[in-house]
């Protein structure tokens, strides 16, 4: 079991949801990664935080962030709105990550990103904040739902106004700060969310990934989805071969890594 994620299951006979949670530290000195999963007969709630931060900043940000979230959802379920649930606790805990101090009482400066997901009644509903990523995967086709909060996102979207050179955004682009977060928790404003404005009807079969960005920088997209189509009869091994490969193939070091695996059925399915 990892002590990095918290996991709370109703396992009842003929349930339509099945999900598993997996994480590594891989070559860092500190898991700043953090998840949660509350995964009840036939309605789920998962949650990912990739933190970042000095020395122990980030594992504390991302740590408070998904127990925020939990316990408000345990003490106050959603019964409708739930993306709106979802973005309205990206705020909460926003602030909560701002507002942290060390043991000096000084702000730790620390942040965090988010991807959720709340499954109700065969729909999924999701949100996100920074750069890690939620997958849907459907009849051997996967998609990346959410877009990625970084500076890359920035280039892109001024080169398609019109504000910026090919030749600018080319040099940018290939620089490291490329990958620089430019939205997450911890900043005391979010300044736009990813989230779905309908919900998605799930169909049997369907896969939905939510990882850190440990995964899809060492894996690419192809690797994934073949890694999730090969494995799917179980979400348990198909986590945990994912977070593997991630780890086999890094060539010098490895980042936290972590994710939830979730299989939607009709009927019953995997025991």
């Amino acid at each position: 079991m990892n002590n990095n994620i918290e996991q709370r299951k109703t396992r009842v006979k003929n349930g339509q949801i099945r999900a598993s949670a997996y994480s590594i530290i891989g070559s860092r000195e500190y898991q700043q990664d953090y998840a949660g999963l509350i995964l009840e007969t036939d309605r789920l709630l998962a949650v990912v935080c990739d933190g970042m931060g000095g020395l122990n900043g980030g594992e504390v940000a991302s740590r408070e962030a998904v127990r925020l979230l939990l316990a408000d959802y345990d003490e106050n379920p959603p019964q409708d709105h739930f993306t709106d649930f979802l973005c309205r606790e990206a705020v909460r805990m926003d602030q909560l990550v701002f507002d942290l101090k060390d043991e000096n009482g000084q702000l730790l400066k620390a942040g965090s990103t988010v991807v959720s997901v709340i499954i109700q009644e065969g729909n999924l509903h999701w949100m996100s904040v920074g750069d890690s990523r939620i997958y849907v995967l459907r009849d051997g086709t996967m998609v990346q739902a959410t877009k990625d909060h970084n500076y890359r996102r920035e280039l892109d979207e001024a080169l398609a106004r019109g504000e910026i050179s090919r030749e600018y955004y080319t040099k940018e682009a290939a620089t490291k700060r490329a990958e620089a977060l430019t939205n997450f928790l911890g900043m005391g404003g979010i300044r736009r969310f990813e989230r779905n404005s309908q919900p998605l009807a799930l169909e049997d079969g369907d896969c939905i990934l939510l990882c850190s960005d440990g995964l899809y920088k060492r894996l690419d997209e192809h690797q994934i989805r073949a890694l999730l189509v090969d494995n799917l009869v179980n979400t348990r091994v198909a986590a945990k071969r994912l977070v593997e490969m991630a780890m086999a193939l890094a060539a010098r070091g490895q980042d936290n890594t972590t994710v939830i695996v979730i299989r939607y059925h009709t009927l019953q399915e995997e025991a």
